[in-house]
């Protein structure tokens, strides 16, 4: 017998809507204690757009169980769907403090920032970051990149992993892309994670080896893709639903690529490549992503138009309405208050004007009554907006008919919604930012060669906007050529673009083969000693080691937290787990432990011991505040204590640090601990190291140690000091 919450779902799957709230309110009666009833009935009714019916079954689920925090994760969701981007936001930071381990909260958080038009790419990133620490620690620490297999006489096995191998944006984009595989020199596998199998997904499985591994845990599909002797595993899914991104950090093949389906760093140090083009990462998009970025030479995507598209493309409708209509049919989620004011903005630049918006959130009359409410309060008429809910994809396709000029939204853009749009003839306008989200609509139509469509600013965005609602011949000539450029056009030429692809990919794994084989090569012919320079900051702007270590006896590996920095290696004081315990000769810290809370100390000097050798020592340097002190007593905190690269130094700066690096989005700066010298030594020497030889300089207001981890002779630790230590 099929159970009330299967007609439920049976009546959301063929949109009778009416049918799918009736069968829910009686759940929602006869099973009004049932908690996990009522997270699965909120779930159907938030998928198919009501809210607010949605937000009932949460809250009463929430009242019944405080303590159960599956509703709070939905309720964040939510959140986002009804565009209260802040509130999102700092639920799932509750949530994360609550569930550190959740990988759904966190997946959902590192989502919900890139639809928040307040969140800086400096937070972004680091948000990232720290989700992939996480991911590594769950996976049971670092590990080593997988041997290379000599491919020079083999094709090449490429595997894809997604949980949308649907029809699902990631799905229609790439199935004609596995379609059009070399499979001469390729072979091809697909681990299908999704728990949604259609047409689309019996087109990829009829051109792949295709592995349903949606019961797989990451610890199985890791081996099974090593079993399956995988060279190059590429992630279709980055954080959205249903990623397996986690399995990544067992690291189980020897390249792995971040492509199409996420639009953002994945924070996994081991990606090798994420996968853009020249318009979606512009030169200084390196500073967003922890990976390198690798740019397609076709571009990002490739289109295919659904068989069901119309062949023919509708009349301009303002020739028959005898106004202008624009229209989006974007995920509301993307929706904030600047988006309302620009698109405000264009109404009341063109009189007489309409919006239609379509998503399904429309279905809920609450979120119809916000969203209206947000352009009646600045002016513009209800009857201007029109509010559709959601459609079968061939209705959708359909309604483009409606639209004269479609509007992106900002920073999150279009992306299939914006393909489709231009192939039913309705030129997008977009406002392309920093964000890589944000250049979507932008990378489409530079590969039509339309991007005077795409604005400099705010200004620009409703001055292009008005300008074509004005320019009727040009609308009717966009309306008539648009499908005939986009077909024309690199973004739909599948086999150019795969055949192109492909090259990019074996580039990629012959250079970082050998880029490896020679690394290792180096490594068992070089006899250098070794210097860790923790903390090493910028090549051109961070701490300069001293003299005596600048011999050819040494060579120096970077360690630092900021990818923007390009460190040898990407850690932290408190995990230096990329480095193998005894290899290190010496390690030199500048203005480092001042950054740590005092309870991290142990934990990073426990770091360096173990990185050590038995024969190795520490160097660390950092602000001296009994000299500060002395400042602050004579009254002169704020008086100028002494000149550094970065510019006048004063006690205040010393206690708290340097205030032109401190800011909210770039919390690595601050001072959480400081230290006498006597202070220092005690530290160093409570916490393990033997023999210590340290020196105060007063004028320079900084505190300067040599810390060995075994026992040395006073007179050869004072000699060596006084070769390392500055006078």
């Amino acid at each position: 017998m099929i159970s009330l919450l299967q007609q439920a779902q049976a009546a959301a799957q063929i949109g009778d809507f009416a049918k799918m709230q009736f069968i829910c309110r009686q759940i929602m009666d006869t099973q009004h204690s049932d908690i996990a009833t009522l997270l699965d009935v909120g779930s159907i009714l938030m998928s198919s757009g009501f809210l607010t019916d949605a937000q009932q079954c949460f809250d009463r689920s929430l009242n019944l169980g405080p303590h159960d925090l599956r509703a709070l994760v939905n309720l964040a969701n939510l959140q986002s769907a009804k565009t209260n981007h802040e509130v999102s936001r700092q639920s799932y930071q509750e949530l994360l403090e609550k569930l550190p381990s959740h990988p759904i909260v966190r997946r959902n958080l590192l989502i919900s920032l890139e639809y928040d038009p307040q969140i800086s790419d400096t937070a972004r990133l680091q948000h990232a970051r720290d989700w992939g620490l996480w991911a590594i620690g769950l996976a049971g620490g670092r590990r080593s990149r997988p041997a290379f297999r000599h491919a020079s006489s083999r094709p090449l096995r490429l595997g894809y992993v997604s949980a949308d191998f649907c029809q699902h944006t990631v799905g229609l984009f790439i199935k004609d892309v596995l379609a059009t595989h070399d499979n001469h020199h390729l072979n091809i596998y697909t681990y299908s994670a999704g728990h949604v199998h259609d047409w689309v997904t019996t087109a990829i499985r009829d051109v792949s080896n295709f592995r349903d591994v949606t019961t797989f845990d990451d610890t199985a599909l890791a081996q099974r893709i090593e079993l399956d002797n995988i060279d190059i595993l590429i992630d279709l899914s980055g954080h959205t639903a249903g990623s397996r991104l986690t399995m990544f950090a067992h690291r189980p093949a020897p390249v792995m690529i971040s492509w199409l389906g996420y639009f953002a760093t994945t924070g996994l140090e081991y990606i090798d490549a994420v996968l853009l083009d020249e318009y979606h990462a512009p030169p200084g998009t390196e500073s967003q992503f922890l990976e390198p970025i690798v740019r397609l030479p076709q571009g990002r995507f490739c289109y295919t138009p659904v068989s069901w598209a119309s062949s023919k493309i509708s009349p301009a409708p303002f020739q028959h309405n005898g106004h202008i209509t624009f229209g989006c049919f974007n995920n509301t989620s993307k929706f904030n208050e600047i988006v309302y004011e620009l698109w405000t903005d264009i109404l009341l630049a063109v009189p007489g004007s309409r919006l239609i918006l379509k998503w399904r959130t429309f279905n809920d009359e609450n979120f119809r009554q916000q969203v209206t409410q947000c352009f009646l309060q600045r002016g513009i008429s209800t009857d201007r907006i029109e509010l559709r809910g959601p459609s079968f994809h061939a209705q959708l396709l359909r309604e483009y008919a409606d639209i004269d000029i479609a509007l992106d939204p900002f920073p999150f853009t279009g992306g299939l919604t914006s393909c489709e749009a231009l192939w039913m003839g309705v030129p997008v306008i977009t406002w392309p930012q920093n964000r890589v989200v944000s250049r979507q609509t932008f990378a489409f139509l530079s590969a039509i060669g339309l991007t005077e469509l795409a604005a400099k600013d705010a200004t620009d965005y409703v001055g292009i906007a008005a300008a074509l609602a004005n320019d009727h011949q040009k609308l009717l000539h966009l309306r008539q050529n648009l499908r005939r450029m986009m077909a024309q056009s690199s973004l739909c030429d599948v086999v150019t673009f795969t055949r192109s692809f492909e090259e990019t990919l074996k580039d990629l794994y012959h250079t970082i083969m050998e880029k490896e084989q020679q690394a290792e090569l180096s490594a068992t012919t070089s006899s250098k000693k070794t210097l860790l320079n923790v903390g090493a900051g910028h090549p051109k702007s961070g701490a300069k080691v001293p003299a005596f270590f600048h011999s050819s006896d040494w060579r120096v590996v970077r360690l630092d937290i900021d990818p923007a920095n390009t460190p040898d290696i990407l850690g932290t004081m408190l995990d230096m787990s990329a480095v193998q315990s005894e290899s290190i000769d010496a390690i030199y810290s500048s203005h480092n432990i001042e950054h740590l809370y005092p309870s991290e100390i142990p934990k990073a000097i426990q770091e360096f011991l173990r990185v050590l050798k038995p024969e190795g020592y520490a160097v660390i340097t950092c602000p001296d505040l009994q000299a500060a002190a002395q400042m602050i007593s004579d009254d002169k905190l704020m008086e100028v204590a002494y000149t550094s690269p970065a510019g006048p130094v004063t006690p205040f700066d010393i206690v708290y640090s340097h205030r032109q690096f401190t800011r909210r989005d770039n919390p690595f700066m601050a001072h959480h601990c400081g230290f006498t010298l006597t202070v220092l030594i005690g530290t160093l020497k409570a916490n393990g190291f033997i023999s210590v030889a340290g020196k105060r300089r007063p004028p320079a207001f900084d505190l300067w140690v040599l810390a060995t981890k075994n026992q040395m002779d006073e007179t050869e630790l004072r000699s060596l000091a006084g070769k390392i230590l500055p006078a």
